[in-house]
């Protein structure tokens, strides 16, 4: 929601996203030099920067374009998505976590969902947008976040959770600030307001991270991801309330089989876990 709220006041996307991320760095430069500087090797670093760019960068670029096409509450619903295709990475990448086939069915029981709200042609937008370009980039952004938390998980094993997170930061700042020289991005000034926001986004970003951190070493992949779940039920209301997004009646039945799959989901979890 703060990122479409900045994109509707006129705030170039290259800007809000280059910015977000250096600044995030640099707060967390702050925090976690010292161990990682003392820590930091080769592998650490590579490891770091793969999942930087698969955590950070892929989503924070290309969520950021999708908000042009669709609203933040949709994004939200392909953001709630990001525990199916967790489970079909997890299924060829990390064979140390077992798929069972109810986790199978809670996969194709979501995506039933998805394609019917492609079907719809719905982007939450008065300007009518454009579904294909946003669903498509924010499903991009989705892999990216998907596939990174299995890296996660594997590295955070061994790999001290400052160092490996700083290391993801400052791989993410260099791609971004790279993408910002080539798209031809220029320095803006922001009035009160936006810079308000911009503040909210990076220090929500860092209490995402330090919280995803905590449980990624103490439960599963695919646990971690549940949360997502709740992600649309707040996206949808408060841009409805906030940026007058449209609420369209097919975002509640994708909303109906992804909570489907969200309980089968949660159920087998819970059944491992015992």
């Amino acid at each position: 929601m703060l990122n479409r709220s900045l994109l509707v006041d006129g705030v170039n996307e290259i800007f809000i996203v280059t910015t977000r991320i250096s600044l995030v760095t640099f707060l967390l430069t702050i925090y976690c030099a010292k161990e990682f500087f003392s820590e930091i090797n080769k592998e650490y670093f590579l490891k770091g920067t793969l999942t930087g760019f698969l955590a950070i960068t892929i989503p924070g670029w290309t969520f950021i374009y999708a908000l042009k096409s669709i609203s933040s509450g949709l994004q939200s619903i392909f953001i709630s998505t990001i525990p199916m295709f967790t489970v079909f990475w997890v299924f060829l990448f990390y064979k140390e976590e077992k798929i069972t086939r109810l986790k199978v069915i809670s996969v194709f029981i979501g995506l039933s969902g998805l394609i019917l709200l492609f079907a719809s042609g719905a982007t939450g937008l008065s300007n009518d947008g454009d579904l294909v370009t946003g669903g498509l980039l924010s499903l991009i952004g989705v892999q990216g976040l998907a596939l990174s938390h299995i890296t996660n998980k594997k590295d955070s094993q061994y790999i001290p959770a400052r160092t490996y997170l700083l290391a993801q930061w400052i791989a993410s700042t260099a791609f971004s600030l790279i993408l910002f020289l080539i798209l031809g991005g220029e320095v803006e000034i922001l009035n009160r307001s936006q810079t308000l926001r911009l503040s909210g986004l990076v220090f929500i970003d860092i209490f995402n991270y330090s919280l995803f951190f905590y449980t990624i070493k103490r439960l599963s992949a695919t646990f971690t991801t549940l949360v997502d779940y709740v992600v649309p039920i707040v996206g949808i209301y408060i841009g409805y309330i906030f940026l007058d997004e449209l609420i369209n009646n097919i975002f509640f039945i994708t909303l109906f089989f992804i909570f489907i799959s969200l309980y089968l989901a949660v159920k087998d979890e819970a059944r491992s876990l015992d």
